[in-house]
């Protein structure tokens, strides 16, 4: 596909500098894009040499300017981007129908454009909106909602009455609604405690591959409109996750947890039961949130037990230079002994 950058400008909805009719046939990084591409930059300190890189034209933040590239100008450089790569990579549009191997239950209603892959498994009394694509090997349990134009990518897993809204991408080997982990004690026993609430996903959430959101045991884990929820993470029963939060992989979420809307939990986060997470807060990389914290709104923690990242960082900086202070702290006490000895034989200590 060939696009004049006056076409992609209008797309945007951006402002074009430069040669209008230039032709662009595709999309590429700063340090592989030819004379024919398109490619990005919105970090200051990268302009100049993303204004000396052989791409055919840049989008760029307002304010920078060129006498020989060709620009478009942006205020959100890397969203532009992302847009302009779909004029290049138009998704494959998907062929409805049931394949002759997937299995289909009494009761099931079928949208229009519905794809069931090969091998895929619909209980009965599952409800699919229009164009949504359930792949190969997936199995949709009993009672479950399926919004329109959802993708559920290979060996998805979804337990009984799990809702999915609109638009909802859930990637290869994702289980959702499985049971939480629930236990009651009586004498060194553990006997389960039924899960037997629902797992209820909003509009436009993205689900990464092999992650696993457990149902509710007596009401619903939620899991609110546009969050992105990366590979590996695991989500307990009656977690709540707020419009927008992004959590990245191998996050942990035990039960109960509240996370209100906009949270970044960054890699390896582990947030543990009846945690309550403020609105716009940031949580560093393989921070440990204990059982009961409540972190403020927009509030940036680190480290284990989290706490603010200012104070993680100190405390961080001062116990790495402990080896140093113990080193130190051994030869004064060598050199005080010393001074003792002296003392203790009447001579005068040599200071």
């Amino acid at each position: 596909m060939t696009k004049t950058v006056a076409e992609i400008a209008k797309s945007l909805g951006a402002e074009l500098v430069g040669d209008a009719s230039h032709l662009i046939t595709g999309v590429a990084s700063l340090t592989q894009a030819g004379s024919d591409q398109i490619a990005f930059v919105d970090a200051p300190e990268r302009v100049e040499a993303a204004l000396a890189s052989a791409a055919g034209c840049l989008i760029v933040p307002p304010g920078v300017k060129s006498g020989s590239k060709t620009l478009i100008h942006s205020k959100n450089p890397k969203l532009a981007f992302a847009r302009a790569i779909q004029f290049f990579h138009v998704a494959k549009p998907i062929v409805p129908g049931v394949h002759p191997s997937a299995v289909v239950g009494t009761g099931v209603n079928l949208g229009e454009g519905v794809r069931i892959g090969p091998f895929a498994v619909i209980e009965a009394g599952v409800r699919i909106g229009a164009q949504t694509d359930v792949g190969p090997g997936v199995y949709v349990g009993e009672r479950c909602v399926l919004g329109a134009a959802c993708v559920l990518h290979p060996h998805v897993v979804l337990y009984a009455n799990v809702t999915l809204g609109d638009r909802v991408t859930v990637h290869a080997g994702a289980v959702l609604g499985s049971d939480g982990f629930g236990y009651v004690v009586d004498e060194g026993v553990h006997h389960k405690f039924p899960q037997i609430g629902r797992l209820d996903i909003a509009n436009d959430v993205e689900i990464g591959a092999n992650t696993t959101i457990d149902r509710g045991a007596l009401d619903a884990t939620m899991i609110q409109e546009g969050v992105k929820v990366d590979n590996l993470v695991q989500i307990g029963h009656n977690v709540t996750i707020g419009e927008h939060c992004i959590l990245s992989a191998q996050v942990g979420v035990a039960g109960s947890a509240r996370i209100e809307r906009e949270v970044l939990l960054a890699g390896q986060v582990g947030v543990a039961d009846h945690v309550t997470i403020g609105r716009g807060a940031r949580v560093g990389a393989q921070a440990g949130v204990f059982a009961g914290k409540k972190i403020r709104p927009k509030q940036v923690v680190g480290g284990t037990p989290a706490r603010p990242l200012s104070d993680w960082k100190t405390q961080h900086a001062t116990a790495s230079r402990l080896p140093k202070w113990k080193a130190e702290l051994d030869a004064l006490r060598i050199r005080i002994a010393e001074l003792e000895a002296q003392a203790d034989q009447g001579s005068s200590p040599q200071l």
